[in-house]
Formats: C-alpha cells, structure tokens, sequence
C-alpha cells in the first residue's frame, strides 16, 4: 500500500516580520499573536506551498509564547488527532487553530482542500463555514437589539405579516419571537421549502439555482407558508429556515440588506477582511473544494466557480472564512469589552435560554460553540479564555467529521485545564 502524502502548512518568520512591520500602524484593535518559537521551528514545512497571503494589519507578533510549557505540549495531542486523520485518509485536509487569552499559540494546515487536484491546504484557504454562519447572523441581529430597533420578544408577524398567517399541524396560530428564532425553538421546519434538494445531505445548499437565488422574499415567504412543527417554545429542533426568518426580519428593522448588514456591524468593525458571502475572482484559488463521502465513496460537492454571481448571502451558512479571521468573532465573546456589542448582548448570548443553547450558540461543558456541515467546528472556553476552530471541508454520512471535531474540542479544552500542581499553585 503506498505511503499516502501528509502536508503541513505553518505560519513562516517571513510572514511574522512582515506582519510585526504593518502591525505597528495599528492601535485599538483585537491582536492575536502567533508565537515566533512556532514559527522557527516548523518553517522548513512551508516553501512546498510558497509565499502566504501577508498576515493582516490588525494582528501583532511575538517572541514569547504566553502560553506555560505544560499546556502546550499537552496540546499536541489535540493536533495529532487531525495528523493521523489526516494521514490515515479519513478526512482530506484541515486547518486547525488554537488562541489563548487573545493570541494564537498554535495554527497549522494539513492535508489538502483539493486531492482530486492536489491542491494543499494552508492557513488562509477560504472555507465554506456553513452553518457557523449562524451565530454571525444572530451577533448582527443583537447590534439591532442594542439600538433598541428589535427586541428579542418582538413576534415575528410584526416585522413579517405573512407570518399571521402560519399556523400549526392542527391549523393553530401561535407567534414566533425573535428569541426563538435564535434559540432553535421556533417550530419552523428545517430547510427552507424552496432550497433544492441535492444527492448529498448537504448539496443543496452549494447548487448554483440556489447560490444565485435572488427572491429572497420568496424563500421566507415559502417558509411563512409551510407549517409550524410544534407550539413555538415548547421544544428545541433545530433549524436553518429559521435563521433565514431571522435575515429577513433584520433587513426589514434595518433597511439594508442582510449581506451588508453583517458586513458593516460585525466583519468590518472586527477586521474579517476576507470573510464574506461571495468570495472575489481573485481569490478563486483560495477557496477550498468541499467533499462527502458515503459508503467508501468520495466525490467533491462543490468547486468554487469565480464566472458564478453569489447572490443568496444565506444567513442560515453563506459565509466564507478561514480560522485567523473567525478567531477574532470569538475573542469578541471572550472579551466582551462593548466595542461591537454590548456587554448585555454578549451575556445574553452565552446564557442558556433553551436546553443546549444561547442566542446562535450551543451551549455545552460551559463552553459555546457551533458547528457546520462542510466539517466545521468553532469553540471557546471563557473559564480558561481557549478558543480552537477546525476547517475541514468534508463530510461523512455517518458523521466522522463531526466525532473528530468533538474529540479535537475536547483536547483542546483539557489542555488548558490546570493541573493538580498548577491548581495550588494559583490558589496560592
């Protein structure tokens, strides 16, 4: 059986100096800082793949990793999770971070994001983060809440009058708030009426009938006329239609459209510069393919096409991103400093208001996070101010993508936990 090919891409000093240099012009914003240590020694990995993107100018190098000995190396095991799925086949590729009281102490790319075309991944591939849209599109929806625009209260049918219409099962009529929109106990089915429905679980969502939709009052109008599955409230089923309600609710409260909307009250202010709902042409290259797999059988589901006009910004998973700038959107939780929302907002966000969730987070260990179905996992841990992402642009029927994930969160987490000589140590 032939050795099968293990890429690993790193963060270069090259790409640090560059950094430190724009860095420098930069004052106030959120700093991640990835470790030189890191980068000296695992550098001789990446003139494979050539010169990255430059580092962007709101991130700040150091020379001292702030994370103790122990956690990092207990960190490793975290990582070779991903190696040896990696190396074993059973996942393409992956980029995985990890940041630590803002700084990255760990980022790495392994594997590739087009085996088919032997294109490797590296730090900055563009992925298709599916649904870690969602807490995105709630965070953009609590900056209208912080205006005092919505309330979390608010029924549906006030901002949405087809919605008076909608009734249950029965032919019952029951109001939908904003909060359970975000909760995932609206009573709204699924998938939107009108998406298509692909070969694979997850097709649909990437068909360029969809991607290029543009009657974006009919997909919620569709969803207004499908039936309530039970009392809203009452139950938790989760729910990507309802994230589309959401959108359309913002777009209304707001008068922009829900693209922009985002853009402008949570990917600017936060320096997501390349995160966006349709990546430009020139950064088709970029862009990750994504695969599934079902009984053996691994086909790619989507190729990004730079000639495709994107025009469904789905709120429900439209986003394109990569794990340095969504790290960021985390940190604002960890941090909570008011600057893009408020104090307020950010609690109400992480508190449990409904079992397993918060507002556009799941809620777990006292930990949130959200996952997607391209093999996406994002998390954070404010007791110990640990965040980790992992990108992997693949999934399997039965859900291998998703136990990697959960088995990398849990690392992670526990890599920062004190030990019994660290516990007394602090407790001193």
């Amino acid at each position: 059986m032939a050795k099968r090919e293990t890429f690993v891409h790193r963060k270069t000093t090259a790409q640090l100096s560059q950094h430190r240099a724009s860095a420098a012009r930069v004052r106030g914003a959120l700093r991640f800082v990835l470790p030189l240590s890191f980068s000296l020694a695992l550098a001789l990995t990446h003139s494979a793949f050539g010169a990255a993107a430059p580092i962007s100018s709101d991130l700040e190098s150091s020379v001292n990793p702030p994370t103790g000995t122990s956690a990092l190396q207990r960190l490793d095991a975290a990582f070779k999770l991903i190696r040896d799925a990696v190396s074993k086949g059973e996942v393409p590729g992956a980029i995985a971070l990890v940041a630590h009281h803002g700084r990255i102490v760990r980022h790495e790319a392994f594997g590739f994001s087009d085996p088919e075309r032997r294109v490797p991944f590296r730090t900055n591939t563009l992925c298709w983060i599916a649904s870690v849209t969602k807490p995105v599109t709630a965070a953009a929806a609590m900056t209208l809440v912080d205006e005092g625009k919505l309330s979390l209260d608010d029924p549906v049918e006030k901002h949405l009058p087809e919605f008076y219409e909608q009734t249950d099962t029965n032919g019952v009529h029951y109001p939908i708030t904003v909060r359970h929109l975000m909760t995932h106990t609206a009573g709204i089915v699924n998938d939107p009426p009108t998406r298509p429905r692909g070969v694979w679980a997850i097709g649909g969502a990437l068909e360029n009938a969809w991607l290029t939709e543009t009657n974006h009052e009919g997909i919620v109008r569709a969803i207004a006329q499908s039936r309530l599955l039970f009392k809203p409230g009452s139950q938790v089923k989760y729910s990507s239609a309802a994230m589309f309600v959401l959108g359309r609710v913002m777009e209304v409260v707001s008068g922009k459209p829900y693209a922009q909307l985002v853009k402008e009250r949570i990917l600017d202010p936060l320096g997501l510069k390349e995160s966006c709902f349709a990546p430009p042409a020139s950064a088709a290259e970029r862009v990750s393919a994504v695969f599934m797999e079902s009984q053996g059988k691994r086909e790619a589901i989507f190729r990004f096409n730079p000639e495709l006009k994107i025009s469904n910004a789905g709120p429900d998973g439209g986003l394109f991103s990569y794990p340095e700038e969504l790290a960021k959107f985390l940190q604002l939780f960890l941090d909570n400093d008011g600057k893009v929302l408020s104090p307020s907002a950010v609690r109400a966000m992480l508190k449990k208001q409904a079992p397993g969730w918060g507002l556009g987070w799941a809620l777990e260990d006292g930990c949130f996070h959200h996952g997607g179905s391209s093999g996406t996992e994002v998390f954070a841990d404010p007791k110990t101010g640990t965040i980790g992402i992992l990108f992997l642009q693949f999934s399997e029927r039965k859900g291998r993508q998703v136990r990697l994930a959960q088995d990398f969160r849990h690392a992670v987490c526990a890599a920062f936990e004190p030990s019994g000589a660290e516990a007394a140590d602090r407790q001193r």
